[in-house]
């Protein structure tokens, strides 16, 4: 029998790199690697110290990279900080690449020592992690006093206020809480907030964001600025809070998965209240975000980074149709689809369930959505 023979080569940079491991390996180690990364972030955040040992997560996330990149001969992650130092370069930039189609090249898992929102979205693809985000998020207690109070008003209060104020003093944070209409949730409100950090304490002063009504924090060249990463206008100052009178800001998890796509719920139902429509938001307790009365289609409105890592999100988790809605609509929010034609599309292909012909779910652009149900609603009206 004739020997078999295969001609070695020094990787192409610029090719995703082919190995022999399971296929399923690479997404896996990918979000392990987030997960591992946000867990370590949280224990900092805790302690001020780094663990010891570090998280099993991000210690089996690097066995499993030293393995693939052994077997795909290029340099190997030779420690947990060798690892955290590739996630802080964008994702084009690894002397290895796990081949996923849900990375793109310019991403990165860490900026400034910080979980990115890739790595979020990551680490809650994974699963590894989604109960502790979930606990952190506050949303299951908020939900569970409400019901059992059975004050949908209430509810709505809440996830309000986390998008209008994710930033404020703590004066204002405290009058809040004596308010009335938060008297059901006043702890979860408290829990929800944190200290601002001191790259956002400069000069005696916290500078709050026009666009995204975050704070502003010092970056990498020394000048402070927006650093969320859905903000619709990041270069205009809104307020600006003393320092010394003490200033809290909305945990990183709320922010991203609460308050950023909260803006473009928002958004899109004063935009339906424009037109005349009557809109619930956060119905039958999260039952979805948005439903227009006299047009009942239902709204989940996303705001994910990457629409592979969405697809395989809602493969996990479809959109559940209400009782009491007609159709559904996946709405991507406008911050995520501006100048990317390609984003609707891609979450489509990836996502099976979406494009089967008997669903009552649709993915649409926010302004699809509007015009939509505005056109069907003068449409019953005439």
């Amino acid at each position: 029998m004739a020997q078999q023979t295969s001609q070695e080569r020094a990787p192409d940079p610029d090719e995703e790199t082919v190995t022999p491991v399971p296929e399923q390996w690479h997404p896996v180690v990918l979000g392990m690697i987030a997960s591992g990364l946000l867990e370590l972030s949280n224990v900092l955040q805790r302690q001020a110290t780094f663990p010891t040992p570090y998280p099993a997560t991000l210690q089996r996330a690097l066995d499993r990279m030293t393995v693939m990149a052994m077997t795909a001969d290029v340099e190997v992650p030779r420690s947990v900080m060798d690892l955290a130092a590739w996630a802080h370069c964008p994702f084009s930039e690894w002397p290895f690449r796990p081949y996923v189609e849900g990375m793109t090249g310019d991403e990165v898992l860490l900026v400034k020592g910080t979980p990115s929102k890739a790595c979020l979205e990551w680490a809650v693809i994974s699963g590894d992690v989604e109960g502790e985000i979930r606990e952190r998020l506050l949303i299951h207690g908020v939900l569970d006093a409400c019901k059992a109070d059975n004050d949908q008003n209430a509810y709505v209060n809440f996830r309000a206020l986390l998008v209008e104020k994710p930033a404020m003093s703590e004066q204002d944070l405290a009058f809040l809480r004596s308010d009335a209409k938060f008297t059901l949730l006043a702890e979860e409100i408290r829990s929800a907030y944190q200290p601002a950090p001191a790259e956002a304490l400069i000069d005696g002063e916290a500078l709050i964001c026009a666009g995204c009504k975050n704070l502003w924090t010092l970056d990498l060249d020394g000048a402070r600025r927006c650093q969320e990463w859905d903000c619709p206008d990041p270069s205009r100052i809104e307020t600006r809070l003393p320092a010394a009178e003490g200033v809290v800001w909305l945990r990183r998890e709320l922010r991203m998965f609460i308050s950023g796509p909260g803006r473009a719920e928002l958004r899109i139902a004063d935009a339906l209240r424009r037109h005349g429509l009557n809109v619930h938001l956060w119905p039958g307790f999260d039952a979805c975000d948005i439903l227009p009365e006299s047009v009942p289609w239902a709204a989940d409105v996303k705001s994910w980074t990457n629409p592979v890592r969405l697809a395989w999100r809602l493969t996990e988790r479809p959109f559940i149709v209400p009782d009491n809605a007609e159709r559904g609509y996946i709405v991507i929010a406008q911050e995520q689809t501006r100048g990317r034609p390609e984003y609707i599309r891609a979450l489509r292909n990836h996502c099976s369930w979406l494009k089967k012909a008997s669903t009552r779910v649709e993915v649409v652009t926010e302004k699809t959505y509007i015009d939509r149900v505005v056109a069907e609603a003068r449409k019953r009206q005439s």
